[in-house]
């Protein structure tokens, strides 16, 4: 059984002070979507088209090395973004809302043949700089590729965690994931990425998200400030 107290200190999860929104629309969400005996599901899925043409130019300029990938910049502008929002990161645990200030990347990964799916589990990945978060997360997925077992202890990584997965080869218009019960976590799956006849790039992105941390509008202040992330050299 792991020691959920350990996991919060790694992770640097504090109570969240749920007095500060008293008579308040997030006051309110923060018990009402909780509870099952009013919402049968309050999870939310959307899946969106995003125009990457200018980030790839950015990444091939300014970000490309011997050890990334377009996928690994994606990533790792997704985390820059999600810090300045933090209600991505609040987690409902033991009938407690807490906020994870240092969460670890949780990335499954596709390996193939009996073992079907590894995970990479990229800690202080919010932390980390650009070069650094590349190279790490390549030594990981080849790690992962050459030896893919399951590490033991995973579990709140997961739940304390930021999901974000790849399906390459998909060029899914919608995408609706599952989550554990009452987990808070929100989740992210980019698909197949294309271009159109005018060199225009784009991508899917599905995102999972429960109703009582979030809503509609902040997963759009995130995707505002998520493609002029990618953009920023």
């Amino acid at each position: 059984m792991e020691d959920l107290d350990y996991y919060l200190d790694k992770y640097e999860a504090n109570i969240l002070n749920t007095n500060q929104y008293q008579n308040t629309y997030v006051g309110w969400a923060l018990e009402h979507f909780i509870d099952e005996t009013k919402i049968l599901n309050p999870y939310l899925d959307i899946t969106l088209k995003l125009d990457l043409t200018d980030a790839e130019k950015n990444y091939q300029d300014n970000f490309q090395n011997e050890y990334s990938t377009f996928t690994s910049f994606l990533i790792w502008k997704l985390l820059k973004a999600l810090k300045k929002h933090p209600p991505f990161w609040w987690r409902y645990i033991n009938e407690k809302w807490y906020q994870v200030n240092n969460p670890p990347l949780f990335y499954p990964i596709a390996v193939g043949g009996k073992s079907r799916f590894g995970e990479i589990v990229i800690n202080n990945a919010t932390k980390l700089g650009w070069l650094e978060f590349s190279q790490l997360y390549q030594n990981s997925k080849d790690s992962i590729l050459s030896h893919a077992i399951l590490p033991k202890s995973r579990e709140f990584a997961y739940q304390l965690g930021q999901f974000v997965g790849n399906l390459p080869s998909l060029d899914f218009s919608s995408f609706a994931m599952h989550t554990y019960r009452r987990s808070t976590q929100s989740c992210f799956y980019f698909g197949k990425r294309t271009y159109d006849n005018k060199k225009k790039l784009t991508v899917p992105l599905a995102i999972k998200f429960h109703h009582g941390n979030l809503d509609p509008l902040l997963v759009e202040l995130l995707v505002r400030d998520y493609l002029d992330e990618l953009c920023k050299p």
